[in-house]
């Protein structure tokens, strides 16, 4: 067991986090997560990063500042490998934080590299690793059940989207809840299972009925888009047929994916008679605004029904 570093990363959904953490430590890592995000996180990511950068890239750097004072000195950060910002922002964190004066190993995560960087950081076996990474994607995919389950008895909400945006429910100001909180059941397509399943089986697997959804989604596009742009069109392509009650559209400011897929996503839900919220998300979206907006989204919804 190395335990000589201590190894952290950010911050993305309380239970996703706490079982990579767990997963990571089963390998022979000492895992030091961050401090739970707060608006000081943010804050601090917001005050050492571009104003205009993707939302995502601030609480994530703020996470790792807030680590590396607490000890952290080897860092882990996704890699995409994607055509979106998201597989830049390894080098972006990795060039703030030194130029802040920390000093720490960065080490870029990717399906290319897993094993030798977890090999390395943890000492376990490839073996080992595979068994490990194995368990902890099952255990996502038992908290994601419940996430993409559908009501019989309430207004189903089918959500799409940048995944950090819907899956963080510090970022999202857990919209789930509230959700659920206004009598209506939140169908969120946006998960890490779905993510890693993506990610990694998609040549040689894909659920019932996915292929057909993912081939009308890429006639929307000229080549890849890169983050979820064209799996969104895919998924929302899905909870038409279904007969959603109405689709929310979660993004951070600015995302270039997500934006060049609203006109695609608008005109889908307006043929369809799908109602459509979109919330942009960034450090200044405040949580009472949400609140009111998906208030009312939700009651037209039943208003909807009802009639």
């Amino acid at each position: 067991m190395n335990q000589s570093r201590e190894v952290t990363f950010p911050w993305m959904g309380k239970k996703y986090t706490e079982l990579l953490a767990q997963g990571l430590n089963n390998l022979g890592m000492n895992i030091r997560l961050p401090p739970r995000t707060t608006d000081k996180t943010i804050q601090v990511g917001v005050r050492n990063t571009a104003e205009m950068v993707c939302f995502p890239l601030k609480p994530t750097l703020g996470n790792f500042i807030e680590a590396l004072d607490n000890g952290a000195d080897t860092l882990l950060m996704y890699d995409s490998r994607g055509q979106c910002r998201l597989r830049h922002y390894w080098k972006i964190q990795e060039f703030i934080l030194k130029d802040m004066g920390y000093n720490f190993e960065m080490y870029n995560v990717n399906l290319n590299n897993i094993f030798p960087v977890l090999h390395k950081l943890g000492e376990a076996s490839y073996y080992k690793i595979a068994k490990e990474l194995f368990q902890v994607y099952n255990q996502i995919k038992e908290v994601d059940t419940e996430k993409e389950r559908w009501s019989e008895n309430k207004p189903n909400i089918g959500i799409i989207g940048e995944i950090f945006t819907c899956c963080d429910e510090r970022t999202n100001h857990g919209i789930e809840k509230k959700i659920e909180n206004l009598g209506a059941n939140p169908v969120n397509t946006v998960t890490l299972s779905s993510f890693i399943r993506d990610s990694i089986f998609k040549k040689i697997h894909r659920p019932n009925g996915r292929k057909e959804y993912d081939k009308k989604a890429e006639k929307y596009f000229n080549g890849g888009l890169g983050g979820h742009g064209r799996e969104n069109i895919s998924y929302l392509l899905e909870l038409v047929d279904k007969n959603i009650a109405g689709v929310l559209h979660l993004l951070p400011m600015s995302c270039m994916p997500e934006t060049s897929i609203e006109p695609y996503i608008n005109s889908i839900c307006q043929k369809s008679k799908t109602p459509l919220l979109r919330i942009p998300i960034d450090e200044n979206t405040a949580e009472a605004n949400l609140e009111t907006r998906l208030e009312t989204f939700v009651e037209l919804i039943k208003m909807r029904s009802n009639k």
